[in-house]
């Protein structure tokens, strides 16, 4: 579900202050959304997707296209993790 792709962005740096800043969206509606108390609208979806272009696809499909430069966040993370170990070496 989209609402469950997009809880999934919150971490602790990413909090519902930190999507406040970033978007303009009031940080009680984004831990209402969070929570389970309120419904994600258009206007957090794209709040996000403008934030986050290259999860714009996986964010809304749950599928990735990394060829189009459309990834998850995981994918993100494993290019991270891998750019790190080859630099190491």
């Amino acid at each position: 579900m989209i609402k469950d792709r997009l809880i999934s962005l919150f971490n602790n740096e990413r909090t519902s202050t930190w999507f406040e800043k970033q978007t303009g969206i009031d940080r009680y509606r984004w831990g209402n959304i969070r929570n389970g108390k309120a419904r994600i609208s258009d206007a957090e979806i794209e709040a996000v997707v403008k934030l986050y272009p290259q999860y714009a696809l996986w964010l809304v499909t749950g599928t990735v296209a990394p060829e189009a430069g459309q990834i998850s966040p995981e994918i993100e993370e494993i290019r991270h993790s891998n750019s790190g170990i080859q630099s190491a070496g």
